[in-house]
This record gives C-alpha cells, sequence and structure tokens, in this order.
C-alpha cells in the first residue's frame, strides 16, 4: 500500500523560509508603495489648496488644513513580532473627495463627481500584500508544525 505524501515531503527547501524581520520589511515597503501611488493620486487635484489654510472664524477655528498629498501617511502595528495591522491616514477633505461629497451644498445643486484616488491605490497594491501575507503565514506554519527550519 502506497505511503501518503505529507507536506514535509513535498518541502523542496528551494527557497528559505521567510522570518519576521523580512516579513515585517516586505510589509513596510508596501505600506511604502503604496503611500506613494496614494500621494501620486492626490497630487492630481490641481482645484484645491495650493498651501495651508488656517481658518480664522467659525466652527474650524483655529485648525489648519493642509494639502492632501502631504498628509497621506501609513502605521503599522505589530502583535507577537509579526505586522498585523496597516493604517492610513489624510487629511478629512480626502474622504469627501472620494466619495464625491462636499458640506454646505444642496443636494440638488453642485455635485461633485466621486474621485477614487485612495480606493485604486489600495486596489492596485491589495495583491501584492495578499501574497506577502500568505507566504508568511504557510513558512509559519511549515516551521511551527512542520519543523522545517528557516
Amino acid at each position: 500500500m502506497p505511503r501518503a505524501l505529507r507536506v514535509k515531503d513535498v518541502y523542496t527547501g528551494r527557497r528559505a523560509l521567510l522570518d519576521e524581520s523580512e516579513y515585517n520589511d516586505q510589509v513596510k515597503r508596501w505600506s511604502a508603495a503604496t503611500q506613494r501611488l496614494a500621494k501620486q493620486a492626490a497630487s492630481a487635484f490641481h482645484h484645491g489648496k495650493r498651501r495651508n489654510r488656517t481658518y480664522q472664524s467659525g466652527p474650524k477655528a483655529g485648525k489648519t488644513e493642509r494639502r492632501l498629498r502631504n498628509t497621506v501617511q501609513y502605521s503599522l502595528k505589530a502583535s507577537y513580532g509579526d505586522i498585523a495591522a496597516i493604517g492610513f491616514q489624510f487629511e478629512r477633505h480626502g474622504i469627501f473627495l472620494e466619495y464625491g461629497v462636499s458640506r454646505g451644498h444642496p443636494k440638488n445643486g453642485i455635485r461633485r463627481s466621486m474621485s477614487d484616488w485612495f480606493s485604486a491605490s489600495l486596489d492596485r497594491q491589495e495583491q501584492k500584500l495578499l501574497d506577502i501575507v500568505s507566504e508568511h503565514q504557510a513558512d509559519k506554519y511549515l516551521h511551527t508544525f512542520m519543523g522545517i527550519k528557516k
């Protein structure tokens, strides 16, 4: 009777397993590349702030709004040594541009068109991140449960 194949038998060792630091470096590079794409997309808005604007009165008095492309940033959160979450932040008006809405315009008045400036950047990079994470998780499984050395 033939013996059943095991993952340990099939793994050929053609590449080294990813360790935590390599995985974290890949995720950081992915985050930086996605940030660059989002900044490029935000740079395409020609009808916007040319420089920072500080409100002098009203509900936003004292608040400073910056150009959208200058505010796109990412943050990383780790859990047990691995990066477990990636967050992106930008000025609030960026989400209004994304959804095509604005404050103070009546429903039947001026309409803005939606601009997928941020979603498009994420969509272009999504598969790369999925590949990085799935490879790392598979490598962790091989190392932890199959005993394959890194």
